[in-house]
């Protein structure tokens, strides 16, 4: 009687989706923190111009830059955990993926255009509305990896507030309580 040697199990630690995933995460990790960090600090020191909507201080064209790293680790954290969970996270996470994309790239344009243009623009509502989709996006995609079971539950609970209170709804000094979600995400995946 022969017997055949057994398929070996896939190592999912090697899997391609994997390694993107842990390298999107860890790039976005960079960025965000880089990016909290360096908006926090110059608010003490720097003047910014009150109210005008004229940028007339190198802080004014600091700080709206700084909202660019924030959306780009958003993306860039979202796509990673999204290719980590290798479509489990199903059709919410999906939709809440693409939520955040469009809602990124709506503030992204806004920003750019007030750095080219020197002065706030004023596209409407559209800064209220794409900070709220990426607080929507956020959460429908926090709740699409619920039961995935790739990041705990608690994390993903406080991940649009964290993200909404540290980045596009930011004040003060709120950007640093990024770091330590970026933390806890890092550490997180790096047990599993």
């Amino acid at each position: 009687m022969t017997t055949l040697p057994a398929a070996p199990f896939p190592n999912h630690d090697t899997h391609p989706d994997t390694d993107a995933g842990r390298r999107l995460v860890l790039a976005g990790v960079v960025v965000g923190t880089i990016a909290a960090v360096t908006e926090s600090v110059p608010l003490g020191f720097q003047s910014t111009t009150p109210g005008t909507g004229h940028y007339q201080y190198a802080a004014d064209y600091w700080l709206t830059a700084s909202a660019l790293p924030h959306a780009l680790a958003a993306l860039l954290v979202m796509v990673g955990i999204h290719r980590l969970q290798r479509g489990r996270d199903g059709r919410l996470g999906l939709a809440g993926l693409v939520v955040n994309v469009v809602s990124l790239l709506a503030l992204s344009t806004i920003i750019v255009a007030s750095l080219v243009l020197g002065h706030e623009v004023q596209a409407g509502p559209t800064y209220v509305v794409g900070t709220l989709g990426t607080f929507v996006g956020t959460a429908v995609f926090a709740a699409g990896s619920w039961r995935v079971g790739l990041l705990p539950r608690w994390v993903l609970a406080i991940w649009p507030f964290v993200w909404v209170i540290g980045s596009f709804a930011a004040f003060s000094a709120s950007p640093l309580l990024l770091i330590p979600f970026y933390a806890v995400l890092v550490a997180v995946l790096a047990r599993r």
